[in-house]
């Protein structure tokens, strides 16, 4: 025997199977998404720190490549050069005396000044400040002055790379820790700067060296992030020396610091993974996810030697455990919400099984039998609430269906009213129209009765009469048949037809009013023929509609342009006059009901509000784009490949 489901089962099994996967995705959709918006703020952040660091690092060497060679030009340098090619040399040792003062005050002044050194052209130190001392000149004596140097170091390579610099030209060390005579340890890193000095005549009179102190990069570093968030660190890049390719120069365990002169020979290839340094030793900037600790690590390069294979990148990381911290609470608020919903769904489903199923399924297919037809009724006996909502609905069916055919006849009421006085603007040039046409044969039926009275009969002169008569006849005709076949009431029939040719007859419809009005219409036609499925008479009245508009508001000598073209599957006629606008004010009631700014007794007010159904109805759009003394547009489009129906709703 087959087991069968009851239908408690049945709607519990399905609110389950549709329930727990929405939750499930759900779920999931949530998580992804912020976790993606967690990643995306952390990256913003980290990348504008790294980018801050990198361009503060750059303002640092350009400060202090401004204040060496400010110091190059002082009076205190100048002097010592002038009093060496005096070759005076008690005025050098005036003017030696005067730039230690000098060295001295501006090192204790400017906290990022280690020490400062003039140095000659050969070699011999004759100043030298450090760290707010003045350093005793205890070397050897210098040739024919009698004046001994503090030290010499003509064969240091920062000394002969200088002497081979333009006037101007600074050249920089590597970031790496110093090295005093006479000290056991390492001092703290410092960065070289350095320029050459020349004598009045042109040659070399020596070098000026300042020492800045790498402390300055390090409080840039350390305080780009906190340890709860992540860290930053300063390596190298440096392609020419493999020693210092990939060493960290500021990191906050000290114990990675300068691998290369320390001993521990800790590098970042060390500590991450091939792909991630090779971005930091060969792009200038990047963000990159460490795939093992999905950390997100921001980098910036910066080269003070205007180089791409050496210089400086400033690496900001960020902890996953921190920023993925608020993604953890999400996540079990998650959890416990989907069980609940869980819960209450199959609460809900026992429930609606042992009441109101049944009836709601009935009023749903009744609901849907009236949305096909509505003479269809909810056939339901029930008196509980789901009995009153099916006689509601079945009310509302009979009202609604009374409203629609009511609407129909209001609407046919309403276009038709607005035809008659479309015909009635144009009733004037039409009787113009006519009347020449009459005119002409009254006074060929006189011209033709004198010849009669007078017996002066010409049969030749008869018929081309009444061949002129025949011809004035059916110019009447067809004038008359024009104006019923756009004042006829009709059932809307719809057709292929050119729409350039729509536009023509409202065009000659409308013919004597634009000569009176002396109004110049361009009508651009599209080369091919634009055909479209429409009730032919609808769409001309839109055309005269419009085109009456236009004509009220333009003044003797106006213009109205007429575009018809492809745009898309659609049909576009744009029919554009260059009269005074449509202020702003005006523009949202323009296709409201009865809404006119004509005077009374010269518009219905429903011109453009039956434009506006008629091509609703059609399934296309009516737009109007103008501005105040630069005229108006009004954009009409038509689908071309889409059949219409007969016009009425069913």
């Amino acid at each position: 025997m087959k087991l069968k489901l009851g239908i408690g089962n049945k709607i519990l099994m399905t609110m389950l199977a549709v329930a727990v996967p929405f939750l499930i995705i759900f779920s999931i959709l949530i998580l992804n998404t912020v976790e993606e918006i967690l990643k995306a703020n952390v990256t913003r952040q980290i990348t504008r720190l790294a980018e801050k660091s990198a361009d503060n690092l750059n303002d640092l060497i350009e400060r202090s490549k401004t204040l060496l060679l400010t110091i190059a030009i002082s009076p205190s340098v100048t002097d010592l050069i002038e009093a060496r090619e005096l070759e005076s040399p008690e005025k050098i040792k005036q003017s030696i005396h005067n730039l230690e003062e000098y060295f001295l005050k501006l090192q204790k002044l400017n906290d990022i000044i280690q020490a400062i050194r003039f140095i000659d052209e050969k070699g011999n130190v004759w100043v030298k400040v450090r760290e707010g001392k003045i350093i005793p000149r205890k070397g050897p004596l210098i040739a024919n002055l009698g004046i001994r140097a503090v030290s010499i170091k003509k064969d240091r390579d920062f000394f002969k790379k200088t002497m081979l610099l333009n006037n101007g030209e600074v050249w920089i060390s590597n970031l790496e820790k110093g090295w005093m005579e006479g000290q056991k340890k390492w001092c703290p890193a410092m960065v070289r700067f350095s320029t050459p000095l020349f004598f009045s005549n042109g040659k070399r009179a020596g070098i000026l060296i300042i020492n800045v102190w790498g402390k300055q990069v390090g409080k840039m570093i350390n305080r780009l992030i906190s340890p709860q968030e992540g860290m930053a660190f300063l390596i190298e890049r440096n392609l020419l020396d493999e020693k210092r390719n990939g060493i960290f120069l500021f990191h906050k365990k000290c114990s990675c610091e300068f691998g290369n002169q320390t001993g521990s020979h800790i590098t970042v290839f060390q500590r991450f993974p091939d792909f991630i340094t090779k971005a930091w030793m060969h792009t200038d900037k990047g963000i990159i996810l460490n795939p093992k600790t999905k950390d997100i690590l921001a980098h910036r390069f910066f080269s003070p030697y205007h180089s791409k294979k050496r210089g400086w990148v400033v690496v900001v990381q960020a902890n996953s455990s921190f920023f993925m911290a608020p993604l953890t609470i999400i996540e079990n608020r998650i959890i416990i919400s989907a069980l609940l919903m869980v819960l209450l769904a199959v609460l809900a489903a026992l429930y609606f099984a042992q009441s109101i199923t049944e009836p709601i399924k009935q009023v749903i297919d009744g609901t849907h039998r009236i949305s096909q037809n509505l003479s269809n009724r909810i056939s339901i006996k029930s008196t509980d609430e789901i009995g009153i909502l099916a006689q509601k609905i079945n009310n509302m069916a009979s009202q609604l269906q009374k409203n629609i055919e009511e609407r129909k006849k209001l609407d046919a009421q309403i276009y038709q009213s607005e035809k008659l006085a479309s015909i009635g603007e144009m009733a004037a040039g039409l009787a113009h129209e006519l009347n020449t046409p009459l005119s002409n044969i009254k006074a060929i039926a006189s011209l033709s009765k004198k010849d009669l009275d007078t017996g002066k009969i010409n049969l030749d002169a008869v018929k081309e009469d009444l061949n002129d008569i025949k011809e004035q006849t059916e110019k009447c005709s067809e004038i008359i048949s024009g104006l019923l076949s756009f004042a006829r009431k009709r059932n809307p029939e719809f057709a292929l037809f050119n729409i350039n040719d729509l536009i023509e007859k409202a065009l000659s419809l409308l013919r004597l009013k634009i000569e009176k009005k002396g109004v110049t219409v361009r009508f651009q036609k599209n080369e091919d023929p634009l055909s479209v499925n429409v009730d032919a008479n609808q769409i001309q009245q839109v055309f005269v509609n419009i085109l009456l508009n236009a004509l009220d508001v333009l003044d003797f000598g106006g213009l109205i342009t007429i575009i018809s073209e492809k745009a898309g599957n659609h049909l576009k006629i744009s029919i554009k006059d260059n009269g005074p606008g449509i202020p702003p004010d005006i523009m949202p009631k323009i296709f409201n009901p009865f809404f006119s700014t004509k005077e009374v007794g010269k518009g219905t007010g429903l011109g453009l509000s039956v434009s506006y159904g008629i091509v609703k109805n059609h399934g296309g759009t009516i737009e109007v784009q103008s501005k105040p003394g630069q005229g108006t547009t009004f954009t009409v489009k038509l689908p071309m490949n889409s059949l219409q129906n007969n016009g009425n709703d069913k």
